[in-house]
């Protein structure tokens, strides 16, 4: 896409995975073991239902492409393949990264270079009905790159921000409150993306997500709530989340920390409820975002649940 701008979101010298600007992406949102240990990212260039061609976050050498079998998908339009590409890092050999989830229209040997098309996505039986399309992508040591568990740890890059950005950050901390007002985004029969209000998006440097508590510190949710029981926050520093272990969004608590690596906290979500506009849904999903505060992606228990219009507000309530 000429003119699309790509960040680094890995803070490695020697690694580099970068994503269009505008994307969103998550470590937590997902009931795989890789996501949930925090070892792999889905990128999503649009947050849509639609499948689209794929711009390569990675560079390096195409080492091996598999066609493999799915599980049949229970929606419309999905496919019982899966799609295994390995790509060898170009600056370290290391390590591989493995994308699944993508049609590959490259070849075995092929060089790609960040922002090279790669393919295509795809949806099937590993995906639920309401699941976005998008890059699956862990980092691989080169002699374990295929199996299902393992993968390699990494940390996030968080670029500072200037002290204009601060100073509104800090000074806009209204409190919050049980029902949460929301304005509708994009609806779609399988979910609804919508935006929060600002004081529930909070930023370490670039990184973008939404506002969670953690022992009076400030962090950033990644997870399915409560769907998937388990996901990731997002920490500042290390140090914040020796604390408390006691997760919280506005003034309810959603979970507890299990285990902490690095500015990681995995996270078993407690069984909380969501509504929209006092009907029960499903669940909701959070993403991360670079620059810009992410959207929330809305579940209902069934497809065109609600009758709703783009730009009207509405409220979403947790309950424990």
């Amino acid at each position: 896409m000429v003119g699309e701008k790509f960040c680094n979101i890995v803070n490695s010298e020697s690694l580099e995975i970068s994503i269009l600007e505008k994307s969103h992406f998550s470590i937590g949102t997902s009931p795989y073991y890789a996501h949930q240990n925090g070892l792999a990212i889905d990128i999503y260039q649009t947050i849509s239902i639609q499948n689209y061609d794929v711009l390569s976050p990675v560079s390096g050498e195409v080492i091996t492409i598999k066609e493999m079998r799915a599980p049949k998908p229970k929606f419309h339009g999905g496919t019982d393949k899966e799609y295994l590409t390995l790509i060898k890092d170009s600056r370290n050999e290391s390590f591989v990264y493995k994308i699944l989830h993508v049609i590959p229209s490259m070849r075995e040997g092929d060089h790609v270079k960040i922002g090279d098309k790669i393919g295509r996505t795809i949806r099937n039986g590993y995906f639920a009905y309401w699941s976005s399309p998008h890059i699956h992508l862990e980092i691989r040591p080169k002699d374990d790159a295929v199996r299902a568990r393992g993968g390699n740890p990494f940390k996030l890059l968080i670029k500072k921000k200037n002290e204009k950005q601060n100073q509104i950050s800090e000074n806009h901390k209204p409190s919050v409150s049980k029902n949460v007002p929301i304005i509708i985004q994009k609806i779609f029969p399988e979910f609804i993306l919508a935006s929060l209000p600002v004081h529930l998006s909070h930023n370490f440097g670039h990184l973008y997500g939404v506002k969670g508590m953690v022992g009076g510190q400030s962090c950033i949710l990644d997870g399915g709530i409560p769907m998937y029981k388990k996901g990731i926050i997002v920490f500042g520093e290390t140090k914040e989340a020796s604390k408390s272990r006691a997760v919280y969004f506005g003034s309810i608590k959603i979970g507890e920390i299990k285990k902490i690596r690095d500015r990681f906290g995995l996270v078993d979500f407690d069984p909380v409820e969501l509504f929209l506009d006092e009907i029960k849904i499903r669940g909701v999903s959070l993403f991360l975002t670079l620059k810009h505060p992410p959207l929330l992606k809305i579940i209902p228990f069934k497809k065109n649940l609600f009758s709703l219009e783009v730009d009207s507000t509405h409220s979403l309530s947790l309950r424990s």
